[in-house]
């Protein structure tokens, strides 16, 4: 080994003509340095990213089933999702015709929809939580809960909105279509921070964009601050993400049908359903 250049690094110098503090000095960067790569490497993957994305087709003219793929570390979560604008399509809230027997798929079907997914939330007796209105009747009122922190609201012209429990109010109502529900979890482009992030389960969500776009999401299981997350990454509905996005009941009632044959059907049987349909 050739000692006179191994003396000659800067970290290594073995000269007695430096002293302890000195040493330590010239040390401190290069040991920043370690200790960045080695967080680096410990959080590699503590993020969420888009894997893989594909069209499922249209189940009708301007609506896209899209699918992704998401990671964080050695997690994955599947989001697929029913894309319109409510300029050509809306939503509409329907009742189940057969409490605790109807499915999602055989209901949408008969109503002619072009898709969609569970609706809000119910008690065992099947009994609405929250307000519910399907075609201008109120068929449950509105409820103080912290579960139910917002509302999907439709307007009788298809404009769809997401909103604040705090900010609806009844006596000026002007939708024609509600379904109370929650939480929150985006706000203005933001994850609404305080969201659970231990209990994994299916997740059934509606977003909303800024120029009219519209979702109906279904997440593989995640928590909630996750699914959060995941509709924060950019482009996560192809082209778009959602400025607003509320949840709806999920778990063993989260199901997702489209009109071309991709169906992702609920454990259990539900009291309400949230369709796709022509404006």
């Amino acid at each position: 080994m050739n000692i006179k250049i191994l003396c000659q690094c800067p970290f290594l110098k073995l000269k007695p003509t430096i002293n302890p503090t000195e040493r330590r000095r010239r040390l401190l960067p290069f040991l920043a340095f370690q200790i960045g790569m080695l967080i680096s490497i410990l959080t590699a993957g503590a993020d969420w990213s888009i894997v893989s994305a594909k069209g499922l087709g249209q189940p009708a003219p301007h609506v896209e089933l899209i699918e992704t793929h998401c990671v964080k570390g050695n997690q994955t979560a599947r989001v697929t999702a029913l894309c319109f604008n409510d300029k050509n399509h809306t939503l509409r809230v329907i009742d189940s015709p057969s409490p605790g027997h109807a499915t999602l798929a055989n209901t949408l079907t008969h109503a002619k929809a072009v898709g969609g997914v569970n609706g809000g939330y119910f008690h065992k007796d099947y009994r609405p939580v929250g307000l519910v209105i399907s075609d201008g009747k109120t068929l449950h009122g509105f409820e103080k809960a912290k579960l139910l922190s917002g509302l999907v609201g439709v307007r009788q012209d298809g404009l769809v909105s997401i909103l604040r429990s705090g900010d609806y109010l009844p006596a000026k109502s002007q939708f024609f279509q509600a379904l109370q529900c929650g939480p929150m979890l985006v706000e203005n482009d933001q994850l609404v921070q305080g969201l659970n992030d231990e209990r994994i389960a299916r997740r059934t969500i509606v977003g909303k964009g800024t120029r009219g776009e519209t979702a109906l999401i279904y997440i593989s299981s995640v928590t909630l601050a996750d699914a959060a997350r995941i509709l924060t990454l950019p482009a996560i509905l192809d082209t778009w993400k959602p400025k607003t996005a509320i949840n709806l009941d999920g778990g063993s009632s989260s199901g997702l049908w489209a009109e071309n044959g991709t169906s992702l059907a609920e454990i259990v049987r539900v009291r309400n359903f949230l369709a796709i349909v022509p404006r």
